[in-house]
């Protein structure tokens, strides 16, 4: 079965390829080196039409593999052939580009070259390679005839239609979902959100986790009268959403559920509305949508206009393994996300499958054991805890739970594994060219972070991104990662840079990228065997911890494998000492590599060897030499002119940049940071291809050159936290630039019209004062600024009315926001307050940042309860300060610190209230919230003078963290006196650096 479910990957991935390499055969570049060769014209010809003949019939393909093996294989035999027509074009690219670069073109061009010998380099055998492809094509598609492929096949894929059938779900059924299925009980029952006359909650989770299940429970308990309902609907219905839906299926679907009767087959869709309006018309509804893949805010906000017409406490429920598809539907705060389950919940459902209720063998304890392992394998996943569980029930041979336990979960016959096919069902649905991304995952091993950029280049490197309109491989590629991050494959980190794939889904990418893809993880033993590294691996990634003496001797001699593309060392931390498994000697021979991260340590001797074996990789794009500790970049990187990613950073040794980087044209990602380079030099102006430049953390970096305004596609430059104290003028000319990273500079004044920077959304630093050079309104033209941004006023000789003209209120896409003055600000209290007023942010803020600030009091801003999605608030060194804002206004405050109020004595009423309000009982019944009713994280440091803190009943209810360091005069019995929720309290006479 493993061998026919492959046959349909393989023939998804090669349509994608052939469809690449179709724009690849015909590029001016191979059309020439063609002509001036003077190979046979028509054996391009019947390449073409081999693979057009191929292509045609690859859904008939797909659709047969299913019960013929040999489709499989001819499937297969075809793929090679189409990997080595790639080698072959991207080997005559690779020719043209060096002609161009070192100025042999017999066009008579002549380009300059730094310090550099020309190598010898041409694409060797032609004709004679060509015909062998074209011969072995022809081979194929005579075999394709015999075996009765035909063409204008369509695929008939599974349809995942509504006519799905909902079988009844006792409670007993599901484990450890309590807390799940109050809060869907709690949603339907609640009249929170009665102010909404439709209410929506999507439930979210991967393939397999019990989104449905749990629906179904809910809606047969509301449906069978199961619960009390005080406000019963009047109207429910299931709908089964189809991946095809539009509006006019969606509102038949609908209607067909509430009145079946009325027969709505040739009803305009319009006129289908208005009837479906009529029937909901002041009617309460609960519908359950179910399984919903793609469906858009267009199609959602025309599809529920005739529920505008149900009475108000109406519900919906969706499921969806889309966190996009929830976003656009959600009314309530946040989707309901299923977990997966764990430990005991994944026994408890595992053996209520696998074993009967009555009876006992004298093999039960051991069963139990065995089941308790194969359970915990099943990673929380409940639809593999039953499906295994059902494999198993009524078996008692201890060896066959053994052979389940011990084998690859993924080779179980089809009929016996349901989570192979649901797993499947996400994978097939998705478009050909995501498929081949995805299946490139699988050289990453289970639970490795991955970082989503480094992914999109390796992507990028191996030809996986079809250019598409105006937009950049690296936008593809995030447009890629985007669609299927939604669809479960990928579980993103909070903080959206790095992301795992759960077990089973690792395992599905490695079982559809099959022989072509190998890693030595220790995860898989068989793939120490050397025959598992055939002629057909092309993607090789290994950890460089597990390598030692022993498996490099059981793996052989890598360097059989000639036509590798990727060679990944993966670091898994620091391990002692390294044994290389692939060596210089082996590396010359790889002459298609594409992907090369070599992060071992570099000696001076092993550096000269690996110099001359690099020279020979003429098609390199990634080359990833981070912490090998370097002490200079050997003159044969600036010879592998496809290259288009260069990484360096941590290479502590490094402290120069050759001028033979101009060599490198078609560069697009070059990261230096925590290095200790000392200038870029002016040759980098050459590089017209740079999208992306990283110099973070070069501590010994002073200055740029001018040329750096040479780099018209350059779109992020990080330069935080390096010694730069001035930019270059030049910075103005980047019209590409979208992030300028200058966090941590210490700059006296910014560049004089960066308002020419059009595209910026990511400025990290604007310095204001009298002598800074740009002025604040500068600032003002950049709309589209976001993310984080801190505002360094260097004196208050400004003027207020030119403050006000930075139009933060304006700026919508500002999350964090750090306002901080330098120097003591002893005698500057009015215009201190009157430019922190006129520095006042639009409501969207979530990050609030004051530091140094010298006024006596607040702006009427800062606390207002406008400012509703801000979370954090962090007030630091406010020496004049007398009293607090009222920072108990704002409705989503986690977390709040307040350091260095050196003169504040007492914290009063004004800090939980305008004053009215206030008691310190907590007696009475205010309109009012109660204060900080959302807080979390209490901080107070640095403030000596402080004695008194009088508290509100009430107050701090959510309270997880409070903690206390260097407030000597503070007296204890002051201290809150509930606290219901805190968790941690820590109280200190030594100041900590806190971080909010």
């Amino acid at each position: 079965m493993a061998e026919l479910v492959a046959g349909l990957v393989v023939d998804a991935l090669i349509s994608a390829a052939v469809e690449q390499l179709f724009e690849r055969l015909a590029s001016t570049q191979v059309v020439d080196f063609i002509r001036r060769k003077k190979v046979d014209q028509n054996l391009l010809e019947d390449l073409k039409r081999m693979l057009t003949s191929a292509n045609r019939v690859l859904d008939d393909a797909e659709k047969k593999m299913i019960t013929n093996p040999d489709v499989r294989e001819w499937l297969l035999k075809l793929q090679d052939e189409i990997h080595n027509a790639e080698d072959l074009v991207d080997e005559i690219n690779a020719e043209a580009l060096k002609r161009e670069v070192e100025g042999t073109s017999q066009f008579g061009c002549h380009f300059p070259v730094r310090n550099l010998l020309s190598s010898k380099f041409s694409v060797k055998n032609v004709e004679c390679r060509l015909k062998k492809i074209t011969e072995s094509l022809k081979d194929v598609v005579k075999e394709m005839n015999e075996l009765g492929l035909k063409e204008g096949v369509e695929t008939s894929r599974p349809s995942r239609g509504s006519a799905q059938t909902i079988y009844m779900v006792r409670e007993s059924d599901i484990c450890g979902r309590d807390a799940d299925k109050e809060a869907i009980m709690k949603f339907l029952l609640s009249d929170e959100e009665g102010h909404q006359q439709i209410s929506v909650m999507p439930i979210v989770g991967m393939a397999g986790i019990g989104k449905t299940t749990l629906t179904q429970l809910a809606y047969n308990n509301i449906k069978g009268n199961e619960v009390v309902v005080e406000k019963p609907f009047d109207i429910l219905a299931w709908i089964t959403v189809s991946d095809e839906s539009d509006v006019s299926t969606l509102t038949k679907a609908i209607y067909k559920e509430v009145n079946g009767t009325d027969d709505c087959t040739d009803v305009e869709p319009f006129k289908l509305q208005e009837k479906l309006r009529k029937v909901l018309e002041g009617k309460r509804f609960f519908f359950v949508l179910d399984d919903v893949w793609n469906i858009d805010y267009r199609i959602w906000n025309e599809f529920r206009k005739p529920f505008e017409s149900a009475a108000h406490g109406s519900k919906i429920i969706i499921t969806t393994r889309s966190t996009q598809i929830a976003s656009v539907f959600s009314t309530v705060p946040k989707p309901h996300v299923l977990q997966l389950l764990e430990g005991e919940d994944c026994w408890k459902l595992f053996s209520k499958h696998a074993f009967d209720n009555e009876g006992t063998t004298s093999h039960r304890n051991y069963l139990e054991e065995i089941g308790r392992q194969i359970a915990n394998k099943c990673k929380g996943i409940p639809l593999a805890l039953k499906s295994l569980a059902c494999l198993l029930h009524g078996q008692q041979d201890p060896k066959e739970w053994q052979n389940v336990f011990e084998s690859d979960f993924w080779e179980l016959p089809q009929n016996d594994s349901d989570i192979l096919p649901a797993l499947w069902l996400s994978y097939y649905y998705l478009p050909r060219h995501l498929k081949r991304c995805f299946a490139y995952c699988s050289i990453f091993p289970k639970d490795y972070k991955i970082i989503k950029e480094k992914l999109i280049l390796l992507w990028m490197a191996e030809d996986l991104l079809q250019s598409r309109n105006n937009m950049m491989l690296e936008e593809i590629g995030e447009k890629y990662f985007e669609d299927l991050t939604p669809r479960s494959f990928f579980q993103v980190s909070q903080n959206g840079k790095t992301f795992t794939m759960h077990d089973l889904v690792n395992d599905l990418a490695k079982f559809v990228s099959g022989e072509f893809c190998l890693r030595l993880d220790g995860s898989y033993s068989e793939d120490l065997k050397p025959k598992n590294f055939t002629r057909k691996t092309r993607h090789f990634s290994f950890i460089k911890q597990m390598i030692t003496p022993d498996i490099i001797k059981k793996f052989g001699d890598i360097s059989n494998n000639k036509v590798l593309r990727t060679v990944l060392v993966l670091d898994d931390g620091y391990c002692g000492i390294e044994y290389r498994i692939v060596n210089p000697k082996q590396l010359q021979l790889m002459q298609y590599l594409r992907v090369l991260a070599d992060n071992f340590r570099f000696v001076d001797h092993y550096l000269k060897k690996w110099s001359k074996s690099i020279a020979s990789l003429k098609l390199l794009r990634f080359l990833d030499l981070s912490h090998t500790g370097i002490k200079e970049i050997p003159d044969a990187i600036f010879r592998l002119y496809n290259l288009q990613t260069l990484l360096l950073s941590s290479c502590s040794n490094l402290a120069k940049l050759p001028d033979s980087i101009d060599n490198l044209k078609h560069l697009r990602y070059l990261d230096l940071s925590s290095t200790y380079i000392e200038e870029i030099p002016d040759t980098i102006g050459a590089l017209h291809n740079l999208q992306k430049l990283l110099l973070r953390s070069c501590h010994r970096l002073a200055t740029l050159p001018n040329s750096i305004g040479d780099l018209k596609n350059l779109r992020h430059l990080d330069l935080s936290e390096s010694a730069i104290e001035k930019l270059p003028d030049t910075v103005c000319n980047l019209q590409e630039l979208r992030v300028l990273d200058i966090k941590g500079l210490r700059l006296r004044e910014m560049l004089p019209h960066i308002s020419k920077l059009k595209l910026l959304h990511t400025l990290t630093k604007f310095v204001i004062g009298k002598n800074s050079g740009s002025k604040i309104e500068e600032s003002g033209t950049l709309q589209d600024l976001g993310d984080y941004i801190e505002i360094r006023i260097l004196d208050n000789e400004i003027d207020g009315e030119d403050v006000s003209k930075a139009n933060l209120k304006d700026k919508k896409c500002i999350k964090e926001l750090c306002l901080e003055w330098e120097g003591e600000n002893d005698d500057s209290d009015s215009k201190a307050r009157e430019v922190l007023d006129r520095l006042q942010p639009h409501t969207n803020i979530e990050k609030l940042y004051i530091r140094n600030y010298g006024g006596r009091s607040f702006p009427d801003w800062v606390g207002h309860h406008s400012f509703c999605r801000i979370e954090s608030v962090c007030l630091d060194v406010l020496t004049r300060r007398h009293q607090l804002p009222p920072l108990w206004q704002l409705p989503s405050l986690k977390s709040l610190g307040i350091r260095g109020l050196d003169k504040l004595e007492k914290i009063g009423d004004e800090f939980y209230s305008s004053g009215s309000s206030s008691s310190s009982s907590g007696v009475g019944v205010t309109e009012t919230p109660p204060p900080f009713k959302s807080l979390e994280r209490l901080v107070f440091a640095r403030m000596p003078q402080w004695e008194e803190w009088s508290w509100v009943g009430g107050a701090f209810s959510n309270l997880k963290e409070l903690q206390l360091y260097d407030c000597p005069k503070l007296n204890g019995a002051c201290l809150p006196e509930c606290l219901p929720s805190l968790t941690k309290l820590e109280i200190s006479t030594h100041y900590k650096k806190f971080w909010i």
